[in-house]
């Protein structure tokens, strides 16, 4: 049951292009925000595979859902998600927002503790949120992401639209505040580091790292073929031929031969892996028998698509429609 006697009014937000063909579980993501937000906004970049038409259709189902069109900037891939993010952050009208990427489902049993953060931490400014990354049922990684926070002027997305932080303007006024405060400038030069080799959380004044009942779930992938389409969709985006042509190979394969889901789901991992490894992160080391988050772990509306070896790509389901006009 969702606590509708929240004092805080929360705007989600979640910009969204071509997530159909590259198989992320957009619907889902929306569905599991309703019940957190007062109001959810999402902003399409002129998709042209059919990801407007089912946000058209999600938007007159519930009137929660408010939706917009904006060409996205070619600027590059940090700085365009950055700037289309930062675009439709800025249309927010609620006390606190909450930015939601299209991969990234709410577990039911984290509504009321979402909704009512704001007074459990009244002086809170930031929440950093624990997510669990996943292909398929396979754990990918785990984090905390800075993606809740108080609707105020000096904070946006920042880096590649990755989190919420600080305007850039903000943090150059609390640097010239050390000029005349040395005890300050030490500060912040000493938490920055620290931050960076040993940061441990505990109770700050601003920001609280918080334990939610469930993780949020970001599906790096739910069928096997969504990583491929992913790709070919980035190579294009960015004008990578060379890549385009790899993955276009790998995709049609796939498309003649997609039997054995768990074989194709570990190898999409193992590529993952591998990937993150070389773009100069640490990734976990899973022994086997963590490997594997069960099922009836995920969230309900996710539990169709994991245990469907049917398809090898993501689907819309119409019966998701009437979920969100319930909520």
């Amino acid at each position: 049951m969702v606590n509708n006697m929240a004092k805080y009014a929360i705007t989600c937000f979640m910009i969204v292009r071509n997530v159909l063909s590259q198989g992320y579980p957009f619907l889902e993501a929306i569905t599991q925000a309703l019940p957190v937000c007062d109001e959810l906004l999402v902003s399409d970049g002129y998709s042209t595979d059919g990801t407007y038409e089912a946000l058209l259709k999600a938007s007159k189902v519930n009137r929660k859902i408010k939706l917009f069109r904006e060409e996205w900037p070619n600027r590059g891939f940090h700085e365009t998600l950055r700037i289309a993010t930062n675009n439709l952050r800025w249309k927010c009208r609620g006390d606190y927002i909450f930015y939601i990427q299209a991969n990234e489902i709410i577990h039911e049993d984290s509504w009321d503790y979402l909704r009512v953060l704001p007074e459990v931490w009244p002086k809170a400014i930031t929440f950093s949120l624990p997510y669990i990354l996943l292909y398929g049922t396979l754990k990918f990684h785990e984090q905390y992401r800075l993606r809740y926070a108080r609707n105020l002027d000096y904070i946006e997305a920042i880096y590649d639209a990755w989190a919420l932080g600080l305007k850039k303007t903000f943090i150059a006024r609390e640097i010239l505040k050390s000029i005349i405060n040395p005890y300050h400038l030490a500060r912040i030069i000493y938490k920055g580091i620290h931050r960076i080799y040993a940061f441990e959380g505990g109770i700050p004044k601003y920001t609280v790292p918080v334990i939610l009942p469930k993780p949020i779930y970001r599906y790096q992938a739910v069928f096997p073929g969504d990583t491929l389409r992913k790709e070919l969709e980035r190579a294009k985006r960015w004008g990578k031929r060379e890549d385009e042509d790899i993955w276009l190979r790998k995709l049609k394969e796939l498309e003649t031969s997609c039997r054995n889901h768990k074989e194709l789901m570990h190898k999409a991992y193992e590529d993952g892996k591998i990937g993150m490894t070389k773009r100069g992160h640490q990734v976990p080391n899973y022994p086997p028998e963590l490997l594997e988050v069960p099922i009836s772990e995920h969230p309900e509306i996710m539990r169709p698509l994991l245990e469907d070896t049917e398809h090898c790509f993501y689907y819309i389901r119409e019966e998701i429609y009437e979920t969100m006009r319930r909520l």
